[in-house]
């Protein structure tokens, strides 16, 4: 199985992700995109119902350049099949709602949407707090 184009977005996420690699969209315009929409997670084994937010199911954390723990997201589930095969442990993929894994990042955990690719971009812990902040402030 080949790599996804990379020039080619594979959802309404990616679309206004590439328009912000672009410079055609503004950061606030991604950020409401992602907020509204579906991620995929690697976990450390195959979710039963409840299991990501009991803290049975682990996700892929990362090290970033700095040391920094950072969960792993992708736009789609093309995006993630690389990393499952890199981190044969963190074999399953479970879809997610943005709005839901923010609910389960531990504090101090940044984020980065699809690691190792030029389609991606990470999040320090402090602004995952900020979401997470305004997400409860409704």
């Amino acid at each position: 199985m080949s790599a996804p184009d990379l020039a080619a977005a594979l959802n309404d996420f990616e679309e206004v992700l590439f328009a912000v690699i672009r410079r055609q969209r503004s950061l606030g315009e991604l950020l409401d995109a992602m907020l509204d929409s579906e991620v995929v997670i690697l976990l450390d084994k195959d979710p039963e119902p409840g299991d990501l937010l009991e803290g049975r199911a682990l996700p892929l954390v990362l090290s970033n350049p700095h040391g920094q723990p950072v969960l792993a997201a992708f736009s789609a589930p093309e995006r993630a099949a690389p990393m499952a095969l890199e981190f044969p442990a963190f074999g399953y993929a479970l879809p997610v709602h943005f709005q839901e894994l923010l609910k389960v990042i531990r504090p101090g955990v940044g984020l980065v949407i699809n690691p190792g690719t030029n389609l991606g971009f990470e999040m320090p812990a402090k602004n995952v707090a900020r979401m997470q902040q305004e997400l409860l402030q409704g």
